[in-house]
């Protein structure tokens, strides 16, 4: 699987994703500074090594200034949920301050620019089920199983 990111000189704004074949543009474009080419090789690479078992966290920073506070808040809740465990979208309203407000939680998870590097597939629903994912469920539970993290088969987990 190929990696693509967009950065800024503050870091990572954009994952994406590409199979075999398919065209993911050019890796540096035009104008871009050099400390946001430096993020993108770090991220990319992360992401590799990740994906292949070999890293548990990533060094490569985020820039979310793009998105909403509510959003940019559910992220960095979400961004602290160690490698390997699990919380519910009530949990991370909880941390917000607004219990409530678990669809909300998930409607901003789901546009997560960077998945992966702010591990959104680590929030399940209350119940255990998986709930949603950008990626795709069956890319939320093969990221699980790579952490050896509980999941809708039961298991630990923290509410």
């Amino acid at each position: 699987m190929k990696v693509s990111t967009d950065a800024t000189e503050h870091g990572i704004r954009k994952l994406r994703f590409a199979g075999k074949g398919k065209a993911m543009g050019p890796r540096h474009g035009r104008g871009e500074k050099r400390p946001a080419w430096r993020w993108k090789r770090v991220a990319e690479r992360e992401v590799r090594a990740y994906l292949a078992g070999r890293l548990r966290s990533f060094s490569a920073p985020c820039d979310l200034s793009g998105l909403p506070p509510f959003t940019r808040s559910v992220l960095k809740v979400t961004a602290g949920i160690p490698y390997g465990e699990v919380r519910s979208y009530r949990w991370v309203a909880e941390r917000l301050g607004q219990p409530r407000a678990t669809r909300a939680v998930g409607n901003a998870l789901a546009r997560n620019p960077v998945p992966i590097i702010i591990p959104c597939h680590r929030v399940v629903r209350s119940d255990g089920g998986l709930g949603g994912y950008a990626l795709g469920l069956s890319w939320k539970r093969k990221l699980l199983d790579l952490e050896g993290a509980p999941h809708a088969r039961g298991g630990r987990r923290k509410k």
